[in-house]
């Protein structure tokens, strides 16, 4: 402990003594530990720790695969979910949620509320492992028809909404206009399957309900039995696909199998890719540091080498000096891991748009003790990569050729050779990070100019659910809409105004398969199509054009011939090289209780899905004609012609002239819904870009200190060619074409990795290819403006040495 302490102190004296040199090195290091810190978090956060219910790892999401139409993860039909329960045995326990469920909470103290619920088997919170903090879970009898109504609420809504009563369970609420008796309270966190969800009711499946495959919209998860494996469950979940396939291949025509994948990975699959490729950047940046680091410290070693010569002449021995040069590596280490942590902790919150939605409740971004210990791990680990070399390399001196050269410096052929290789290894590393932001800074800017299908701007969305408890009947509900409409149409600087059942990139569902009139149907051919129904006004206030035909008009109504509105993938899809309009088909389910059904009109292609997904087949039905169809509007937007914000509170008013129980939520513009569209892609994209120029101004800097370190080194033999006769022009082009050759070995370097590792960046880029040339060859450029930066001071001071004054101190 007491040399321990001699050397820190001597340590922290040296570093004082030299400030401009401390700071460098201080900042290189907080900034590669605290961006690798910083990622880290987020990648432990969200694919490391574990979720939080018992045995996590035998939790597991089931899917039909049904890649044909699009839905290569889709949700399960009931009748599939009751297979799975009864065929297989793999699972210990498998449960079902009907995720998309919506509640108007009305009646006690404040206004009514809309609530996103599930609707779950009773077996789900044993499935999963959690009990509720407060009360108790459904009994079986529970869920099952026509028992009494009950429900389990979070504990978000328990505080939110009921001030944290703790005596809540037992009495009842007001849920779409029904009694509902609350239960239980769940803990804190816990939001399953969504962040959204506020309360859970019984799912209370009839043996009508248990016998559909045509519908699919279940959520399900299953525990493996203790020794199962995943690949052991999919193998078995294959032959059932297949039984089940031949058994009723009409209901199951698109589903190439079922599969069951880890829980985590469900929540995760979207994130994972970009999260690793962060990680890997963080990585990159923190060797680049590394690699300045050990040249900072050769560079000040190859200084010292008379004062260790001195101290080995005096009986120091070998290993006391290593030691002690590594003490200060580990002190620079430690004051720059310090520093890095309190870097990561102020990022966390603009990286928090990283972590996936539905986890955000579940994890937080936080210094935990595995976070300061990965940081303390890096920190020492960075230490002893930067400072090994220097520590080896000065502790085997020759000792009598040191004390002959009076003090000054030698660059030997290996110190030199090594402190090029460190620079070319930073350059391919920059190169790689900098040619991956290109091609995501290209793929972003791509996504987020890309025409979605409708006009964004000046656009006002609000979300009414109308609960069938309190509007029973079809008429009741019709009349709704249509007042709601008229007071919204009728607010000062509206412009259009209209209703939708599926808002363009606010879910992905709600399909139907269906028969067109006359002809036979292709087995090769998918008839199915996004089902949307919407009020007269939604096209024009999204501004999706219309390209053939008409829109829908007041006069379609019930009385009138049933229409369709189509869109153009639809219309090249089913009639191709053909006019559409007065084509007529209907739904298959229910078979022959749907009318026919006929175009009128052909709409533009709208992006329903996603932004970086292709737009599939759409059908439009004009709301007074769709009592016979499952799809109810829910989604009102209002084009308005200044800000549409500025209309919230009027439009809230307005609905609730109509009903002053009916909860208007989710308002907000559409060009905030796009910004959430591409949020973790922006967030990906920035945090990459800002590693590669930090990464390129690392790169900079090493260039420019390992060309200043031989300038300095060779300065005697410089003076003797200029006094043999060189040129000012000529010693400038020999020291910058030494800087331009290490660049493009380094450049050559970067590419072969870049090209190496473009299968991972492919899935993180849309409508660009991992192999476009215009950012590996805008890269190249920027390093080689940049390399040509880097060494122009050191080789003007080169071109300008006195070479009497070089022969002299020679």
């Amino acid at each position: 402990m007491r040399l321990l302490v001699q050397d820190l102190r001597y340590g922290l004296r040296l570093l004082a003594r030299s400030p401009g040199f401390t700071a460098i090195a201080l900042l290189t290091l907080t900034l590669g530990i605290g961006a690798t810190t910083a990622i880290f978090s987020v990648v432990d956060a969200v694919l490391l720790r574990a979720l939080p219910y018992r045995d996590p790892g035998r939790l597991v999401s089931v899917f039909e695969d049904e890649s044909e139409i699009g839905f290569p993860r889709n949700t399960p039909a009931p009748s599939n979910y009751a297979d799975w329960k009864a065929q297989t045995q793999v699972f210990d326990n498998v449960a079902a949620i009907a995720a998309f469920r919506v509640f108007n909470l009305t009646g006690g103290e404040g206004e009514p509320e809309r609530l996103d619920g599930a609707a779950v088997t009773q077996n789900l919170f044993a499935v999963l492992g959690v009990k509720p903090a407060l009360g108790r879970v459904f009994l079986p009898e529970e869920d099952r028809p026509g028992a009494p109504r009950v429900v389990v609420i979070s504990e978000g809504l328990w505080k939110r909404r009921f001030g944290g009563d703790p005596g809540l369970p037992g009495r009842e609420i007001v849920l779409n206009g029904t009694k509902h008796a609350v239960i239980g309270v769940m803990p804190a966190g816990f939001r399953f399957p969504r962040q959204a969800i506020d309360l859970w009711t019984p799912i209370a499946f009839t043996p009508q309900q248990l016998a559909v495959r045509g519908s699919h919209y279940l959520t399900v998860v299953g525990r493996l039995k203790a020794g199962v494996t995943l690949e052991k469950a999919n193998a078995e979940l294959l032959v059932l696909s297949k039984r089940l396939v031949r058994a009723y291949p009409e209901a199951n025509a698109g589903i190439s199998r079922f599969y069951a994948e880890p829980l985590q990975d469900t929540y995760t699959h979207e994130a994972r890719t970009g999260l690793l490729v962060l990680m890997a950047a963080v990585g990159f940046i923190l060797l680049i540091a590394c690699a300045n680091m050990a040249n900072l410290l050769l560079s000040r070693a190859t200084g010292r080498r008379r004062e260790v010569a001195v101290r080995t002449a005096l009986g120091a021995a070998r290993r006391r000096i290593m030691r002690q040069m590594l003490t200060e590596s580990a002190l620079l280490a430690a004051c720059g891991g310090a520093l890095g942590i309190l870097l990561a902790g102020w990022c966390f919150n603009f990286l928090k748009n990283l972590v996936p939605q539905d986890l955000s409740g579940t994890v937080a971004l936080a210094l935990d003790p595995r976070v300061l210990a990965f940081a303390v791990a890096i920190s020492f680990a960075s230490s002893f990569l930067f400072g090994m070399t220097p520590a080896l390399q000065v502790s085997h001196l020759a000792l009598s050729e040191v004390l002959k050269e009076g003090g000054r410096g030698s660059a030997g052929s290996p110190r030199r050779l090594f402190r090029s290789l460190l620079v070319i290894g930073e350059v391919a590393l920059s190169l790689m990070l900098l040619a991956g932001a290109g091609l995501l800074i290209e793929s972003f800017a791509r996504l987020r100019g890309l025409d979605p299908g409708f006009r964004a701007d000046h656009v006002l969305r609000a979300r009414l659910e109308v609960p069938r408890t309190r509007y029973r009947d079809f008429a009741q509900r019709a009349e709704f809409f249509t007042r709601a409409l008229e007071r919204a149409r009728a607010l000062p600087g509206v412009q259009a105004a209209g209703f939708t059942s599926a808002l363009p990139l606010t879910w992905e569902g709600g399909t139907n398969s269906f028969t067109i009139e006359g002809v036979t149907p292709d087995p090769s051919v998918t008839y199915d199509a996004n089902n949307r129904v919407v009020t007269p006004g939604y096209f024009e206030a999204m501004r999706i054009p219309l390209r053939r035909g008409r829109l829908f008009e007041p006069g379609d109504g019930p009385d009138a011939e049933p229409v369709v509105i189509i869109n153009e993938t639809m219309a090249r899809v089913f009639w191709p090289n053909q006019n559409p309009i007065g084509k007529r088909f209907r739904f298959d389910n229910p078979p022959d209780k749907t009318p026919w059904c006929r175009i009128v009109g052909v709409v533009g292609d709208v992006r329903q899905m996603r932004l970086n997904r292709p737009a599939r087949q759409e059908m439009y039905f004009p709301y007074l004609q769709a009592g016979y169809n499952w799809m109810v509007p829910r989604d009102l937007v209002i084009r308005t012609a200044g800000d549409p914000l500025s209309l919230a509170v009027a439009v809230r008013q307005a609905v609730w002239a109509i009903d002053r129980d009916q909860p208007v939520s989710n308002m907000q513009s559409l060009d905030d819904l796009l910004d959430q569209e591409v949020a973790q892609r922006r967030v990906q994209t920035v945090l990459l870009g800002g590693f590669a120029m930090l990464a390129l101004i690392l790169a900079c800097v090493g260039i420019y200190g390992v060309l200043s370190y031989l300038v300095t080194q060779r300065t005697p033999e410089i003076g003797v060619r200029v006094a043999l006769g060189a040129t000012a022009s000529e010693v400038f082009r020999t020291v910058a074409g030494q800087s331009m050759t290490l660049t493009a070995l380094g450049i050559a370097a970067g590419l072969a990795g870049t090209l190496a590792l473009a299968r991972l960046l492919g899935s993180l880029l849309f409508a660009v290819s991992s192999t476009d040339p215009l950012p590996y060859a805008g890269s190249v450029l920027v390093f080689v403006c940049v390399a040509l930066l880097a060494c122009y001071f050191p080789a003007r001071r080169a071109a300008r040495v006195d070479p009497m004054v070089a022969l002299r101190h020679e």
